[in-house]
């Protein structure tokens, strides 16, 4: 059977869209929608890095920098976060799904590499939340209500804790949501070998997180 693969489908009918993904044999325009969410992924981080978000450290040295220098810092600034955004996509898309590939035993790369596509949107969506929390609130993105990083704040001054439950929102739970419909679906395995491995493929990429940015390279995530 052969199927063009419908990422907006697998965010709205996660469960037919996984099955169909299953019983597919070739899938159609695959290569064209992974481009287009590392397209995607590139334009939100720049898009962020456009608005001035993220360039606290540069805006330091306004007043030591010629307008022209100060310029060309800010293209470089925007041009880092566009290739960060590919690189971003690419951490994305293809570890988890090399990572939940180990465990299956049918089930094929190219359409656990679907599943995270669907992950990426997601994600680039939460990015997006950051917007106006930081232009209107002028808060960092741990500080999301939607995350566990408010209360951490609260009960903790350790910053890498503070930044690790950060990452844990409620645009995290609709990740693991789709991940084990598609990693189930797929794999074929039992319901605890998939929760177990969706649970430590994310708190390992939490704990990255969290390092970059108790190390001050938040930038680059």
């Amino acid at each position: 059977m052969h199927k063009e693969v419908k990422l907006i489908r697998g965010l709205r009918q996660p469960s037919y869209f996984f099955y169909q993904l299953k019983e597919t044999e070739v899938l159609r325009a695959y290569k064209q929608k992974v481009i287009l969410v590392f397209i995607l992924s590139a334009l939100v981080f720049g898009l962020i890095s456009s608005l001035g978000i993220g360039m606290d450290p540069l805006s330091k040295e306004l007043t030591k920098l010629s307008p022209v220098t100060f310029e060309m810092e800010k293209f470089l600034f925007f041009l880092g976060r566009l290739i960060a955004g590919i690189l971003y996509a690419a951490v994305v898309l293809f570890v988890p799904a090399l990572i939940f590939w180990t465990i299956s035993d049918e089930g094929e790369y190219r359409k656990l590499v679907i599943t995270q596509c669907i992950v990426l949107i997601i994600l680039l969506i939460e990015r997006l939340t950051y917007i106006p929390l930081s232009i209107f609130l002028s808060l960092e993105w741990f500080s999301s209500p939607l995350s566990l990083g408010v209360i951490a704040q609260y009960i903790t001054g350790k910053p890498w804790v503070i930044y690790f439950l950060g990452c844990f929102s409620l645009f995290k739970i609709w990740v693991f949501y789709i991940q084990y419909k598609g990693v189930k679906r797929l794999t074929q395995q039992k319901n605890w070998v998939v929760w177990l491995i969706i649970l430590l493929t994310n708190l390992f990429f939490w704990s990255i997180t969290a390092f970059l940015a108790f190390i001050d390279l938040s930038t680059l995530i």
